[in-house]
Formats: C-alpha cells, sequence, structure tokens
C-alpha cells in the first residue's frame, strides 16, 4: 500500500474485512499500513482504526513532559505503539511544567501514575543564553551556565525517583543548532555549541548511569538518521512553539515503542533467518558457491553488513537461528569455507537446513529452544513463505528482506523487536545456553527412561541471595519470562533493589549447571513476609530448564527455608496470562491446597510444618542460605 489511506481500495478491502468480522486480517493491514512511513496526515485515523481492531494489547501508561509544545506526537504515537502490540494511556504535561509535574504529589502526572516519562527538552528552552550567545559568557560563566542545566537535571531526576519511584525516565539528550556559533569549526572549537552540546550530554549520561530506572535517548542520532532538516520546523517552533518536524516527531515515536518493548518484557528473544537473498545475495542450488553475492563489492557487502549487524544481536543475548530449504551439506560448505562469512555455523543456536515446509521447523525450532514461537522472528524474501508461516503461526513476527539489498543493514535496528534495557553476562552466553539446551534435547529423546535420563545431566542447583552483581540479571528475568511465570509481574532494577533492602521481603536467584555447561541464573522467588505468613509474590523460571523437575526443587528449598525462620502458611498466587499455562497446575501438583479460584486469579497455600515435599535426588543443591536461620520480621 503506497497510496493514501482514503484511496477507494484500501477503504473497501477493510470494509468487507469488517463486514466478514476479520478483525484480525483488518489489524494486519492497518499495522502494515502505520509502519509503512504514511503521510502525517493518516496517523489519526490509523491510531482510530487500530484501536477498534487490536485484540488484547498490552497497556502501558505513558507521560510526556516537554519545554515545548509536544501534543503533535499524539496520533503518530499511538498509532506506531498500537501496530506493535501497545495500548497508550498518554498524559501531556503542562507547557514547561516540568517540576511542577514531578514535585508536586498531587499533579495531573501523578494521578495518571506512569510507568514511564519521558522528559523532552531543548537547549534553547533550558538556557537560552547557550544558545543565542555563548560569545558573551566569560569562560566561568559559559561553565556555570552548563553546570546549571545538569543541576537542573539532576533535581528533576531526584524528585522522580522520590515521588514516582516505580517510573522509569526516559530523558532527551540535547542537539545542537543547525547554525551553530562557530559555523564551520563549530565542532573542534572548545567553547563551540557542540562542545556545550557534549558537555551536558555527558552529564545526563553520567547521571542515567548513577541512577537505577534512568535512560537516554540520543536525539542527536535521531535527528542524523532522519536528516536535519527533517527534525526541526523553524515555521511551527516560531508561530506555535513546537519545534519537530512530522518526520522526527514519527521517529520518536519509534524510539519510545522501543524502550516500552524493552521495558515491558515483549522483546523478541530469537532471530530465524532465511539464507538464500538474505544471509547472502543469490540462490545456493541454483548460482553455486562462487556465484552467491558475498564480499566486498555491491551488492555482496550489502549482504555482509547485515551479517556483521545479525552478529553483534548474537552478543547481546539474541538468540540466532536457522530455518532454510537448502541441502544442508551445500550450506555447510558456505559457512566452512566462504572467505566473506561473518557468521560461523556455531552462531546459530538451532538450525533447520531441509525441504520441509518452513512452518513445521519454525515449531521444531520452538522446541528445541523451550521457547514460547511469539518470541521468534522469522526474516526471509519469499513472500510465500512469510504468507504461510504467518497463517500457520501467527504469534511469529514475520519481516520480508527489502528488494533493494543497501536497505537490509540497519533494517533489524530499525524495527527495534531485540531491544533491551539490561545487559549482563547471560546475555553474552546465551547462545552457548541455548545450543547446549538442543544438546539436551536430544539426549532426552534419546533416553528410554526419563529418571535416568536426570541423572545423566549431572545437575547442581544452587539457590542464594541476589546481590548486587545479579540484579541486572534477575531484573532481566522478571521482565523476560512468560511461560514459568505464576504472576508475570515486571520488576526493574529499581524494584529488585528495593526487595534486597526491604526487611519484608526475601528474595532468592537460582543458578543451574550441568554436564553440558553453565545453566547461569534461571530461577527467581520473591517473597512478601507478613509475621508468620509467607506470601510467594513471584516464582519464575527460565523457559530453556522447563521440564527438568527444577521447579520440584526450588519449591522444596523455599519451604525448608521458611522451616527455618519459623513460618506458619506459605500463600501463593497464579495470575492467568495468554502464555503463562504450562505453570497452571504447579502448586497443584505440589501439595498446595487450592483456596480460592475466579477467572483473574487462583489463590493457593500450604502448611509449612505439615509439608512434606523433597527436592528430587538427581539434584546436587548448594543451599547458601543455610548459613543464616532465615530472614524473619
Amino acid at each position: 500500500m503506497n497510496g493514501p489511506v482514503h484511496s477507494t481500495e484500501f477503504r473497501l478491502r477493510l470494509k468487507d474485512l469488517y463486514k466478514q468480522g476479520n478483525f484480525a486480517e483488518g489489524y494486519r493491514l492497518l499495522a502494515r499500513r502505520a509502519l509503512a512511513t504514511p503521510p502525517f496526515y493518516e496517523y489519526p485515523w490509523l491510531a482510530k482504526e487500530l484501536a477498534r481492531c487490536v485484540a488484547e494489547p498490552f497497556t502501558f501508561r505513558l507521560g510526556l513532559l516537554s519545554t515545548f509544545t509536544f501534543e503533535p506526537i499524539r496520533h503518530s504515537l499511538s498509532a506506531v505503539a498500537l501496530a506493535q502490540g501497545f495500548e497508550l494511556k498518554l498524559y501531556f504535561g503542562g507547557f514547561q511544567q516540568l517540576e511542577q509535574e514531578v514535585m508536586i504529589l498531587g499533579s495531573g502526572l501523578a494521578r495518571h501514575k506512569p510507568q514511564v516519562i519521558v522528559v523532552a527538552w531543548r537547549l534553547a528552552d533550558l538556557s537560552p543564553l547557550l544558545w543565542h550567545s555563548p560569545l558573551d559568557l566569560t569562560e566561568s560563566k559559559l561553565q556555570g551556565e552548563i553546570e546549571g542545566v545538569l543541576d537542573r537535571a539532576v533535581e528533576l531526576v531526584r524528585a522522580c525517583r522520590n515521588n514516582l519511584p516505580q517510573s522509569h525516565l526516559i530523558l532527551h539528550t540535547v542537539v545542537p543548532p543547525d547554525h551553530p556559533v562557530f559555523g564551520v569549526v563549530d565542532f573542534q572549537h572548545p567553547r563551540g555549541h557542540q562542545w556545550i552540546t557534549n558537555s551536558i550530554n555527558a552529564g545526563l549520561r553520567k547521571l542515567a548511569t548513577e541512577t537505577e530506572g534512568v535512560h537516554l535517548l540520543d536525539c542527536e542520532a535521531v535527528a542524523r538518521r532522519i536528516h536535519g532538516e527533517a527534525w526541526f520546523d523553524a515555521r511551527h517552533w516560531y508561530t506555535a512553539r513546537a519545534p519537530l518536524a512530522a518526520e522526527g516527531l514519527v521517529a520518536l515515536a519509534y524510539e519510545y515503542v522501543k524502550y516500552l518493548r524493552a521495558l515491558s518484557g515483549k522483546t523478541k528473544k530469537v532471530l530465524v533467518t532465511d539464507l538464500d537473498n538474505t544471509l547472502w545475495g543469490g540462490i545456493l542450488g541454483e548460482d553455486g558457491f562462487n556465484g552467491i553475492a558475498l564480499g566486498e563489492t555491491y551488492p555482496g557487502n550489502a549482504f555482509l553488513a547485515f551479517q556483521w549487524e545479525m552478529k553483534m544481536l548474537s552478543r547481546r543475548g539474541v538468540l540466532l537461528a536457522i530455518n532454510s530449504k537448502n541441502n544442508e551439506a551445500d550450506v555447510r560448505e558456505v559457512f566452512e569455507k566462504h572467505q566473506h562469512m561473518a557468521l560461523d555455523w556455531n552462531a546459530f543456536a538451532a538450525v533447520r537446513v531441509n525441504w520441509q515446509d518452513k512452518a513445521t521447523n519454525m515449531v521444531e525450532l520452538a522446541e528445541d529452544l523451550s521457547l514460547g514461537l511469539d518470541s521468534f522472528v522469522f526474516i526471509d524474501d519469499n513472500p510465500y513463505e512469510l504468507e504461510m508461516v504467518h497463517q500457520a503461526l501467527p504469534e511469529v513476527t514475520v519481516i520480508k528482506t527489502p528488494k533493494e539489498p543497501s536497505d537490509l543493514p540497519g533494517l533489524l535496528s530499525r524495527l527495534g523487536y531485540f531491544e533491551s534495557v539490561v545487559y549482563s553476562d547471560a546475555d553474552r552466553k546465551r547462545t552457548e545456553f541455548y545450543s547446549a539446551q538442543a544438546k539436551r534435547a536430544e539426549l532426552k529423546r534419546s533416553s528410554r527412561d526419563l529418571d535416568a535420563f536426570y541423572r545423566s545431566l549431572s545437575m547442581k542447583l544452587t539457590v542464594y541471595e541476589v546481590g548486587e552483581a545479579e540484579t541486572p540479571r534477575v531484573a532481566q528475568l522478571t521482565q523476560r519470562t512468560n511461560q514459568f511465570n505464576m504472576t508475570t509481574r515486571r520488576y526493574s532494577e529499581v524494584d529488585i533493589k528495593y526487595f534486597r533492602n526491604s526487611p519484608a521481603h526475601l528474595l532468592r536467584a537460582y543458578h543451574l549447571e550441568d554436564r553440558f555447561g553453565d545453566n547461569g541464573i534461571i530461577a527467581v522467588v520473591v517473597v512478601k513476609m507478613d509475621r508468620e505468613t509467607w506470601y510467594l509474590d513471584s516464582f519464575l523460571m527460565s523457559c530453556r530448564v522447563i521440564g527438568r523437575a527444577v521447579e520440584t526443587a526450588i519449591l522444596a528449598l523455599l519451604i525448608q527455608e521458611a522451616k527455618r525462620a519459623s513460618a506458619a502458611v506459605l500463600k501463593a498466587d497464579f495470575l492467568p496470562s495468554e502464555k503463562n499455562t504450562p505453570a497452571r497446575d504447579v502448586y497443584a501438583k505440589h501439595g498446595f491446597r487450592k483456596v480460592e479460584e475466579s477467572p483473574e486469579c487462583i489463590q493457593w497455600e500450604i502448611d509449612v510444618a505439615e509439608a512434606s515435599l523433597e527436592g528430587p535426588e538427581f539434584f546436587e543443591v548448594i543451599d547458601t542460605t543455610k548459613k543464616t536461620e532465615g530472614k524473619k520480621l
């Protein structure tokens, strides 16, 4: 669809889908349009229609504070978010009312209870002197102005952390003017606008690094990507204090949604790629080893750049997999012998190179990795293959390889499916973890006796209190774990730090090793303690260890610790979600009594003193919490 949204063809097709009651296909059509950079005037209509069609969106409360008129972003932000499954509840703060909104306890922002707060500011508003006339300032006054801007930022962040502690903050960096004070030499001049903005942004970076729950949005990088003239709208700035051009507003909408995806645990985990015309140009089976396009000249250099992008995603913890119709021996030869391959065979956690349909392959890949299909992204050049996968497995996100190879590098970054705000050692080792998981799956298929299979794994489970070093991984697990997650409560590093320091909470992490390698931290438990009652607020476990009786070992350890702390009862909730059905009967299978059940919540409890649950014998358990007598109020 390249024509205007009011085109007869588009309207009739959408109307026909509505008449059939096929809102899912209507949503898909609208989402594709919204993400294809339509004219700015289409976004209000797209936002309205997407809200009509979207099924079970993830609702997010977002507050936007600014030093300028920011309301024009409303419809493009809503449409872009809805097209990616997010329904936003937006609150726009008053014009230049940053401090008032965060410092007054009963402000509109406080009543909105935002999960994320965006702070959008311009240097022209923060310091007119630095923007308009830095040459009129002495060196000391120049430095004083810069420090004044940063002091304001520090106070604003401090107020947010005190008054809205559960909200994440996204701070805009400042961008230099299009026509800087020292002209062509401004970048290298020690008092130029570039130096001024770099100094402020360095201070903001330090603030964000040292303050949990604070993130920076690099506005200068966004402006560069869309070209400066598409970022700043001079006419709207001077007439309405609305400096951002339409394209700039849309670009920011995409950046915000990337953050929302990461903070809500909706980050995709697996990138499944085709090979022909995706990892290299041409068709291996027809063009042969020497005929595919991959190298230092166009178009081969574009495919090579895309491979490097995938490699960097893998280093960040994204799992790579192959789903291709090809002869595996021919494909392996390319990986092993082609001098320009950036990716090697071991970079892929799972592989399907065969001649069966790609939907079947996708299901098998998910089984090998023990991950839900909703965490998969599939890129292929063939629209037929993409449509087949979509029709059979609508939860898989599909991407068509661009016709122009030069559009391929950067594509995954622009779409933002794999964004995360937390990176840990576990991310760097994730491919290794899941490659080992595939080997475990193969061993399990070849074992006739399940108990013998478990014993053959030589599993060692360690439980310990969460410290500073483990906090990022623990927060990440709460944000990304869906299948085995009893309550799907999402917690930030700020929340985890609170639990660590709270005398009314117990926080435990579980580490698993086996003969195939180190699985890292695979489970988290958060307990609220009220005298003799322990309430299991969160119990979640990485899907890569589901089916290995780890949950039995963890519950047995937790009950033992409750006994040491003289707790009388352990209570737990199961909050059903779209994805946590595999965990629904866990408490029933481990001796808990059902207390109450509703569609929204199933309440369970177990008498600690009478509980006889024991951990499986095939685990070697190291309980580092035994050195204390348990945590008591």
